[in-house]
């Protein structure tokens, strides 16, 4: 299976998974309440579920493991905590929920098949919390189309680039955390060692440093984004990057939603 939940996983539906949320936010509340806001994760993380348990609100699972398997590519998520089969909570202590934040929790949507999470936050004066909703299903994330009126197939390895990543998005669906797509096509196309280098940037002739990219050849390179605005601002920055590099071109994907976008950019 290319993704593997071990929980037995319920779907919830909106107002069953609102009740829930209420009764655990009154836990959360308490906790916080109570011990202030400088514990650790863990912590936090261990109270909120030991008073669900004592409480008899039902089940409670910590760490939830979240296997992604392609060929032989392998990786484990963990959820925080898993509360009566379909509510997750992602618990975190941060100066304030981010973006990245959401990704995560979102990421582990995804790959659940759930459609409601709830993410708090401890560490503010007063508690910070969110709900997170999606309706995708694998079947619609796998609906995906690919955009490459600015691609050039430049060497194989860029063809290869190319039909790996369309296997992985066959498998997994699109709208998954970006930087798991790049870790699979690096493990698929040979490893971190042979695909992970550093490039000299120059200023005119001088050496300025050396900076990590993500090779195709010795003089070319891939790079992912998951842009849905301001594509084009990012595409000039990339040209302004490669253009003080000895690579040739940069093979760009961007997940954009449904659309995967493939672009060549040279000098």
């Amino acid at each position: 299976m290319p993704i593997e939940v071990k929980s037995n996983i319920v779907l919830l539906a909106q107002p069953e998974f609102h009740a829930l949320t209420a009764k655990l936010l009154r836990i959360i509340f308490d906790v916080h309440n109570e011990f202030g806001r400088f514990l650790d994760e863990s912590l936090y993380q261990h109270e909120i579920a030991a008073r669900w348990s004592a409480a008899g609100l039902g089940k409670i699972e910590r760490e939830v493991q979240i296997n992604v398997s392609h060929k032989t590519f392998r990786k484990s998520y963990f959820m925080d905590a898993l509360f009566n089969n379909g509510l997750m909570l992602e618990a975190k202590v941060a100066d304030a929920l981010t973006s990245s934040h959401r990704s995560q929790g979102l990421n582990y949507l995804f790959l659940t098949g759930m459609q409601h999470a709830l993410l708090a936050n401890l560490r503010p004066e007063r508690v910070e919390h969110e709900f997170l909703s999606t309706t995708l299903t694998l079947a619609e994330r796998r609906k995906f189309s690919i955009v490459d009126a600015g691609w050039q197939p430049l060497n194989d390895q860029s063809q290869g680039l190319r039909e790996t990543l369309v296997e992985l998005l066959a498998d997994w669906g699109a709208f998954l955390e970006v930087g798991l797509y790049r870790e699979a096509v690096t493990h698929l196309l040979g490893g971190t060692e042979q695909v992970v280098g550093r490039v000299p940037v120059y200023s005119g002739d001088r050496l300025i440093g050396n900076q990590t990219v993500h090779f195709l050849t010795a003089d070319s390179a891939f790079a992912f984004t998951a842009m849905t605005r301001n594509r084009a601002a990012l595409q000039d920055h990339q040209r302004r990057f490669l253009k003080h590099t000895p690579l040739r071109c940069i093979q760009w994907v961007n997940f954009n939603r449904h659309d995967i976008e493939f672009t060549t950019l040279t000098k």
